[in-house]
């Protein structure tokens, strides 16, 4: 009977009779209690003992509350704004690249005419990897005895006596190359696809009006490409803002606390220090901070679909 109706009626919603939907609700009550286990549930957690003094070294304190102290704690703590502070500049200066260069990488690829899908086979290539694996293999290259990156330095006459990892300032650029290495494919590849999906004749007719590349890229390309990059740029700083496996592998937040991002903080606070309750307060500050990024770039990616 529902499939007769959905022939004959294609653009009808259809309607589950009555007693169908609570047998529907029933089967979805799992699913539904699993989700708010793993999701919600640590949430509220986190949140009950980010207002309580919970840390294992003081065990005869655990569990008083402490309302906001811990909140007040962090507004004074400079390390933690030091942390933030690394993980913007992280974001920002990585996600900018990346994009520039996966917009770069797409527009070669959609132009070409034989290869494409070898050289996109390719691309696929740091994105199978996981975070741990590329920063084991980013160690050995950044090794400052036998890795790669210092023999290309030396073999350049290049002054860095103790290594890449063992400044503060190439330390953290070796971070931020080591992520657009990773996440540039993924740029390109949503930039790719949004290239072999728009419309041809705007193209054709900026090329009967005599526009150059250039001209064609800036008002045509770009502004029709805008809602796709700007939900590229939403996954990639959400993914930015996380960033802990890299960091922790590669330089564990050294030198001294010069590449230590507010994830690899947090993770020393709650889990070196075992101060609980200050580390689930870091974690809601940056939990509110990635919502409120994300709605951000969703109210944007909003208005550019209205006003498309």
């Amino acid at each position: 009977m529902i499939a007769e109706q959905a022939i004959r009626h294609p653009r009808r919603r259809l309607r589950l009779p009555q007693s169908r939907r609570g047998t529907v609700a029933l089967l979805e009550l799992p699913s539904v209690l699993v989700v708010v286990a793993i999701t919600l549930f640590p949430v509220l957690y986190s949140l009950n003992i980010s207002f309580r003094s919970f840390s294992l070294t003081l065990p005869g304190h655990t569990g008083q509350w402490v309302g906001l102290d811990n909140y007040i704690r962090l507004l004074t703590d400079s390390a933690f704004f030091h942390a933030v502070w690394l993980i913007a500049v992280f974001t920002v200066v990585g996600v900018t690249i990346e994009l520039a260069l996966g917009l770069l990488i797409a527009l070669v690829l959609d132009g070409l005419v034989t290869g494409r899908r070898l050289f996109t086979s390719l691309l696929l290539i740091p994105m199978i990897l996981t975070p741990v694996v590329i920063g084991l293999m980013f160690n050995f290259v950044f090794n400052a005895q036998f890795g790669l990156f210092d023999y290309l330095i030396q073999a350049l006459r290049i002054p860095l006596p103790h290594g890449i990892l063992a400044s503060s300032a190439t330390a953290f650029a070796a971070l931020v190359g080591t992520d657009i290495w990773e996440w540039t494919p993924f740029m390109a590849l949503v930039l790719l696809a949004g290239l072999q999906a728009l419309p041809s004749e705007p193209f054709e007719a900026a090329r009967v009006d005599g526009a150059s590349a250039w001209q064609t890229l800036r008002w045509i390309t770009l502004p029709m490409l805008r809602p796709l990059i700007a939900v590229a740029i939403l996954f990639r700083s959400a993914e930015a803002i996380k960033e802990f496996d890299k960091v922790f592998l590669l330089t564990a937040g050294g030198p001294g606390n010069a590449t230590e991002v507010v994830d690899l903080f947090t993770y020393h606070v709650a889990f070196m220090s075992w101060d609980l309750s200050y580390g689930a307060a870091l974690g809601m500050v940056l939990f509110t901070i990635s919502m409120l990024v994300g709605a951000g770039f969703f109210k944007l990616l909003a208005s550019d679909v209205g006003t498309a």
